[in-house]
């Protein structure tokens, strides 16, 4: 039976412990690898194997790890209420925002190693200037060849070694535990995809979250997001078009095309489609493109090559946008004024949701 508490979360009357999380979420083939069950567990008892959490010691049964995981239960009145004060209007597809803007760094460096006009790593980087934040987690290629892993950031210069899109999960709230537990930092910003993000606001603002852990996350960024691969059917692939993955120097998905460069020279080009059986299990429950719950989220869609597009959704977003904008870190334009503008983002999310939808009865997640 689930009831409702105060604040609006659906709880179970049931407990929910590890054996739950493992059969309602990773051999359902619902995991995210966020590592959000691994960072909140309070006992350091889940660790992983692959791409997968993994029990290594005996559970305590807190229930912290279900209730953690956004593929458990995601109520996302209960979020919107906590992080922008009221709930989203009908007429708010993408979610509640401010401000949206076709932006670009004008950062040199960033634009040498970033995706499309570099915005989430320039917004680290003027964020972590002005001392709003004390650390930055990223995603960084560090042991295997294009496998993402959290890194802590403390100076803005050491943000640029993260720039560009990985497109395998990386757990990014490892990082935040990370930047917790081992830097002592209590300012954190925190760059994810939809889930990941989930997951940072449900630390923060769920039933049984870790809110010490997610009392030090400070400023999240949000990236677009229709799905992510698994590192193996990546690589698998990539290495059947007779690509050495070593060699790619960039990944890009664009205009329904997932492409590959080596170097400057386009190694790849072929329909999305033809990579869409690698996408996670994960994404296919997952209704939000535009990553509706962070502070600011960011993607290529809407804006002209080069530049990216950017949702301004809360106060400290906002703070952070005009601030880097003010300081010269980015140049920006209004939506309106650029080409093709916000039509294929309500478009793409569209779609999501109603993907979403079939694989998930009335876009419910899993109790």
């Amino acid at each position: 039976m689930i009831r409702l508490l105060s604040g609006g979360w659906r709880v179970s009357d049931k407990p929910k412990i590890w054996g739950n999380l493992l059969l309602d979420v990773i051999k359902a083939g619902k995991c995210t690898f966020c590592g959000g069950c691994i960072a909140a567990c309070p006992w350091s008892v889940i660790g992983f194997e692959g791409e997968l959490p993994k029990l290594v010691g005996p559970c305590y049964a807190c229930e912290i790890c279900w209730y953690t995981c956004p593929r458990t239960i995601y109520d996302s009145e209960a979020i919107e209420k906590a992080v922008f004060g009221r709930t989203r209007k009908e007429d708010e597809y993408i979610g509640i925002y401010r401000g949206l803007y076709s932006a670009r760094s004008n950062i040199k460096e960033v634009l040498d190693y970033a995706q499309d006009g570099g915005i989430a790593t320039t917004l680290l980087m003027y964020a972590l200037d002005k001392d709003i934040i004390d650390s930055a987690v990223v995603s960084e290629i560090k042991e295997e060849i294009w496998r993402p892993w959290p890194s802590i950031a403390l100076e803005a210069k050491e943000v640029i070694k993260a720039a560009g899109t990985k497109y395998t999960p990386s757990p990014v709230l490892i990082g935040v535990w990370d930047a917790s537990d081992n830097y002592s930092k209590s300012e954190v910003g925190v760059v994810g995809t939809p889930c990941e993000v989930q997951t940072l606001r449900k630390i923060q603002h769920a039933y049984k979250a870790s809110y010490k852990l997610g009392s030090k996350v400070k400023l999240v960024i949000g990236l677009f997001c229709m799905e992510s691969f698994g590192y193996k059917d990546l690589t698998k692939f990539v290495d059947s078009k007779g690509i050495e993955l070593k060699n790619v120097s960039k990944f890009n998905i664009s205009k329904g095309k997932f492409m590959a460069f080596e170097g400057e020279r386009e190694a790849l080009k072929v329909p999305i489609s033809e990579i869409k059986a690698c996408a996670r299990g994960s994404c296919h429950i997952c209704g939000d493109f535009t990553c509706e719950h962070a502070d600011i989220s960011v993607g290529s869609v809407g804006s002209p090559s080069g530049w990216s597009t950017v949702i301004v959704r809360t106060d400290i977003g906002e703070a952070v946008f005009k601030g880097a904008c003010e300081a010269g870190y980015i140049e920006y334009k209004s939506i309106e004024d650029v080409k093709p503008g916000l039509n294929p983002v309500l478009k793409l999310s569209k779609i999501k949701k109603e993907q979403a939808r079939e694989h998930s009865s009335e876009g419910k997640q899993t109790e």
